[in-house]
């Protein structure tokens, strides 16, 4: 009785997949199930496991490419070889380091998933120094903020991706934690008219309209703590 299949492998269509990543993953399909070139010496099976696998418009185009010669008779190694040249890209070196110096995080993207995506342009780069260019690129290509100002004033020479990337994550978690402990009054709170009554006459001081003493002024009140985050407390000089 033979075995069932380890792994689970889905159609591929050319029009909304990545043929390299499906690629893989029946390389690693053909693995798990011991389907190699011992137990597949002629690549027979592995042909029929792959061809069956396509979707209409995929094994129709893979029949194109075969052309002049019939499908049936092109070896698996061979169909590998004509879907490799197909879907693969000429990569121009300087085209590939044009995308990763363009490249800036965005909004809503983590620093994690930001150092992620600008390794992967990389891969054509051929940089002599990998590692120096992703944390350069990593830094300027940042959003606007106080983790990159922080990262910024940093000395090069104790700073690496992993490093860059850490130390702009704690930054960012402090400062979340710290808005949310927050307990500075909201501006409505500032803004509104206090109830205390106000003493009228000449020379009468006018109270502050947020805490009701007379020692300072509300405007006083509302600059402490727009520009210097200070609550009112009435002990203003």
């Amino acid at each position: 009785m033979a075995s069932a299949n380890l792994g689970i492998l889905t159609i591929f269509d050319h029009d909304g997949q990545s043929w390299k990543s499906y690629k893989g993953r029946i390389l690693q399909f053909f693995l798990a199930n011991d389907v190699d070139g011992t137990t597949d010496a002629t690549g027979k099976k592995r042909k029929a496991i792959l061809l069956s696998a396509l979707s209409e418009g995929t094994y129709k185009l893979v029949e194109d490419l075969a052309l002049p010669k019939q499908l049936e008779s092109v070896p698996f190694e061979d169909i590998l070889t004509l879907l490799d040249g197909h879907f693969t890209p000429t990569r121009v070196g300087f085209g590939e380091r044009h995308k990763f110096y363009s490249a800036s995080q965005q909004v809503g993207e983590s620093h994690t998933q930001w150092a992620a995506r600008l390794r992967g342009l990389t891969a054509h780069c051929e940089f002599a120094n990998v590692e120096e260019a992703l944390r350069d690129r990593f830094l300027i290509g940042m959003l606007p903020g106080r983790e990159k100002e922080k990262l910024y004033a940093r000395e090069l020479k104790d700073l690496t991706l992993a490093k860059a990337v850490e130390l702009a994550e704690t930054i960012r978690c402090a400062s979340a934690g710290a808005t949310a402990s927050g307990s500075e009054p909201g501006t409505d709170q500032l803004l509104k008219i206090s109830k205390i009554p106000k003493k009228t006459g000449v020379g009468a001081k006018v109270p502050c309209t947020v805490c009701g003493y007379t020692n300072h002024k509300t405007a006083v009140s509302i600059y402490k703590f727009r520009v210097q985050k200070v609550s009112c407390k009435g002990t203003f000089a």
